[in-house]
């Protein structure tokens, strides 16, 4: 286990002092771990060992083998959690428990339920067994009915310190000590992040990002359109695409106004960020920024994509 020591402190005295609440909402944003704490709980709540959890009793096995008769995961089907899971989540909680003392629902994502889902879900909350526990995952809570959140203990997830994140990437993923200090400091935090940095293919392409801003630089004028070739070849990837743009070029408009390397993320790129901070003013910074943005946001409706990234380029270039 790597950080997480006021929440696990939390579950540790729920569980001494036998006050497990029927429904509890854990929030924050992806990456921090919610669903692996959030089965860690429901193995330590069902644990039959002395020190929960044990790891050997026969819940914890099948918790960790992911065969737990009493622990269901719900998750979204495509983009959202309809009422028809509702359904069978109200239907299903009427039945007692097999071989444990709670059964559990976790709902990963529940933010994705519908507004009938969600008011589905309410009688089930105001009035479950007492044998019930849900167990909801969201990444904000305004998604969430007020009614729904209400009747919920709320944990918040908070960023770990980078010593965690650098523990966890040597120990859980064979990172060398020196990778592991610049991986951390580029996840900030963020558990899923630390993942992704370790990931082959996304090393190479925050690489090829990395180096395309460089190539966009230096273009002059009209040049600046060939390089649409390359948002094509990504054109899969162009979310990720863009986040590794924006945390490189909020890292070059965090450097020009306090000229502080300590608050640089991508520190493996130091020296890029230094050269092209000086070749930007801060007003020309902030609208390549916002334009990239507004791009983000144009992507999600029906645009030419060609004719939104070339216009992009040129506004690169072009913004005073």
């Amino acid at each position: 286990m790597y950080g997480h020591e006021e929440i696990l402190k939390v579950f540790r005295n729920i569980i001494n002092q036998n006050k497990i609440s029927n429904a509890y909402l854990f929030v924050g944003e992806e990456g921090l771990g919610k669903r692996f704490l959030a089965e860690y709980f429901a193995m330590m709540v069902n644990c039959k060992g002395n020190d929960k959890p044990c790891f050997k009793c026969t819940s914890c096995v099948k918790m960790l083998k992911k065969s737990h008769p009493d622990v269901f995961i719900i998750e979204p089907e495509g983009d959202s959690i309809k009422v028809e899971t509702v359904r069978y989540i109200n239907a299903e909680i009427n039945i007692k428990p097999y071989e444990s003392f709670k059964k559990v629902f976790i709902i990963d994502r529940a933010d994705k339920m519908t507004p009938a889902a969600q008011n589905a879900f309410l009688k089930t909350l105001e009035e479950p067994p007492l044998y019930g526990l849900f167990i909801l995952i969201s990444p904000q809570i305004e998604a969430l009915l007020p009614t729904v959140v209400s009747r919920c203990n709320v944990v918040r997830f908070k960023r770990e310190r980078k010593e965690v994140i650098k523990e966890y990437l040597i120990g859980e993923k064979g990172v060398s000590e020196e990778e592991a200090e610049v991986l951390a400091h580029l996840a900030d935090g963020n558990f899923g992040e630390a993942d992704k940095l370790v990931d082959e293919n996304y090393k190479k392409l925050r690489s090829n990002v990395l180096s395309e801003i460089e190539k966009i630089f230096e273009k002059k004028g009209f040049e600046v359109l060939n390089e649409y070739s390359f948002f094509e070849e990504n054109k899969e990837q162009i979310e990720e695409v863009l986040k590794i743009f924006l945390s490189y070029l909020r890292d070059v408009l965090v450097f020009k106004t306090t000229k502080d390397l300590k608050f640089i993320k991508n520190v493996d790129y130091i020296d890029s960020i230094e050269k092209l901070e000086s070749k930007l003013t801060f007003k020309r910074l902030n609208n390549i920024i916002n334009r990239i943005e507004q791009f983000n946001s144009q992507l999600k409706s029906n645009v030419n994509y060609q004719l939104a990234v070339e216009n992009l380029l040129l506004d690169i270039l072009g913004g005073q």
